[in-house]
């Protein structure tokens, strides 16, 4: 596998992962919401998708970051976008 493969797979992995946490969170947040806000459930359930989103985000990219350095993938992984910097005229 190149480097690049073991990164897309990698990167599929860590996404069907972050989708799986949203929806547990969204559905634990409902439930949290629904025993606070009992009969207004219907106007937090925005912000209750905007909680658990935001706090997704923040698991998924706390745990990539763990693993790509317990288990030093940062040899085993190609960047897939290369920072743009100034082009030599000549190449």
């Amino acid at each position: 596998m190149t480097k690049k493969q073991t990164t897309l797979v990698f990167l599929l992995a860590a996404t069907l992962a972050n989708i799986v946490c949203i929806l547990a969170l969204l559905i634990l947040f409902t439930i949290v919401g629904g025993l606070l806000f009992k009969e207004r459930i219907g106007t937090a359930l925005p912000f209750l998708f905007i909680a658990a989103l935001i706090t997704g985000m923040v698991i998924y990219q706390k745990t990539v970051k763990f693993i790509v350095k317990k288990f030093n993938l940062e040899e085993k992984m190609d960047p897939l976008f290369r920072p743009r910097g100034r082009r030599n005229p000549l190449d």
